[in-house]
């Protein structure tokens, strides 16, 4: 946990990085977790059978936000999660609040990823 808890300054995104590691870790089976980056961008990404396998990911975002990055969804139909950002390879999903992220809501979304995976 030491590590992942290094990526964040904010103590409010950290926050908000637990309560997304903890639904991850819950949600999708045989899981490694891999911390990356420099002293600038740093990054937690989930994969599965290898490190270039990557399902999903967490980072600190500015203002002391949570950025939670997906792949394998090219687009979400739901009230309460929206895509933020124009990614090639991933979508991500920005919180601002630890009140906004929704257990239900976020094993929805993984399970999505899941089903999409080729892994």
């Amino acid at each position: 946990m030491d590590d992942f808890n290094q990526i964040f300054k904010s103590s409010k995104a950290r926050e908000m990085g637990i309560q997304l590691k903890k639904i991850i870790e819950s949600h999708l089976d045989g899981i490694e977790e891999n911390v990356l980056g420099g002293a600038k961008v740093k990054l937690v990404l989930y994969t599965r059978n290898g490190k270039n396998n990557v399902l999903c990911g967490i980072q600190e975002g500015s203002n002391e936000s949570c950025m939670l990055y997906v792949h394998h969804i090219k687009e979400i139909d739901h009230e309460r999660l929206k895509f933020s950002g124009k990614g090639k390879h991933a979508k991500r999903i920005k919180f601002t609040d630890s009140n906004e992220i929704r257990e239900d809501d976020v094993k929805w979304l993984l399970s999505k990823v899941n089903e999409n995976a080729p892994f």
